[in-house]
């Protein structure tokens, strides 16, 4: 009798992990600003990691995004999983951004992933030239180190690389205050600007920048989050890491980090859904109403 209910507990246990590390959610988020915008709806993804979300080539996905009829959509880098090749080759992402393209603008920022295929080119041999080729093809704003101005939005998004070093397991370097304006000197303060770095653990940096908004990821939410805590563990295996998922604010700077869409390694979640972010930001200075 014990053996049964030692098993029916195992079981249990299975099928509890299993449910809760499928499927998804839509969170949303709204921000104010003073800045001189439209009213502004568009949907953040991250850390897509090849993976088929809904079973069907991800055509269940791109319904869900469809429906919150974005402006724009971002990617938060890690779309793609470069570790796992030549296990695993990107046509599933490939596909997905191909179907989202179709009708939708997409600006896509990189994460570690992406940018190890740069940083490794003996053993990805021509992968991340196939992969901006691909998407710029698509019309795709792929933007390494880059920004783009949407003129009729006054918004610049900004795309920016991490540096690899940030990734590390072991003592990770500090970015320096003096990254960002290397990069792309400093914000326009007359627009609104949206940075996308997929690392959330330089936000002190991103806001002393004087940014508006930051968007990240890389974290997956910590895989496991215990109600109340948060995320339990990190990509670099960092217990409890302090933005893992969800909103923070500092001084001026929003940072919204994505608890992610896909998975890689060990597909497991608990109390941690993966995730659509959508994000509205609403203006207070007279401009359009379109989503109040």
């Amino acid at each position: 009798m014990l053996y049964i209910f030692i098993l029916v507990l195992i079981l249990l246990l299975v099928l509890f992990v299993y449910f809760q590390s499928r499927g998804y959610q839509t969170v949303e988020y709204d921000i104010v600003t003073d800045k001189d915008i439209p009213d502004v709806r568009f949907v953040m993804l991250s850390d897509l990691h090849d993976t088929d979300v809904t079973n069907d080539g991800n055509a269940g996905l791109i319904f869900s995004i469809n429906s919150l009829h974005p402006d724009f959509i971002i990617f938060a880098g890690d779309m793609i999983t470069s570790y796992l090749e030549p296990v695993r080759e990107p046509s599933r992402a490939f596909g997905f951004i191909r179907d989202l393209a179709a009708g939708n603008k997409i600006y896509y920022g990189l994460g570690n992933h992406e940018q190890r295929y740069r940083e490794d080119p003996d053993r990805f041999p021509g992968k991340f030239e196939e992969l901006e080729e691909f998407v710029k093809g698509l019309g795709v704003e792929f933007l390494s180190d880059r920004y783009v101005d949407l003129e009729d939005k006054n918004i610049r998004i900004y795309g920016f690389d991490v540096p690899m070093d940030s990734y590390r397991r072991v003592a990770p370097p500090r970015l320096g205050d003096d990254v960002l304006p290397d990069t792309f000197g400093e914000v326009d303060k007359s627009r609104y600007n949206i940075l996308i770095a997929h690392d959330p653990d330089c936000f002190e940096q991103y806001a002393n920048w004087n940014c508006d908004l930051v968007l990240s990821g890389h974290l997956h939410g910590g895989i496991v989050a215990i109600p109340g805590i948060g995320g339990v563990i990190s990509p670099q295996l960092k217990l409890f890491p302090k933005y893992d998922f969800g909103k923070y604010n500092k001084d001026n700077t929003t940072m919204i980090v994505s608890r992610g869409i896909g998975w890689h390694s060990i597909p497991i979640r608990i109390f941690n859904k993966a995730e659509i972010v959508s994000v509205t930001i609403r203006s207070t200075s007279g401009g359009s109403t379109k989503w109040r």
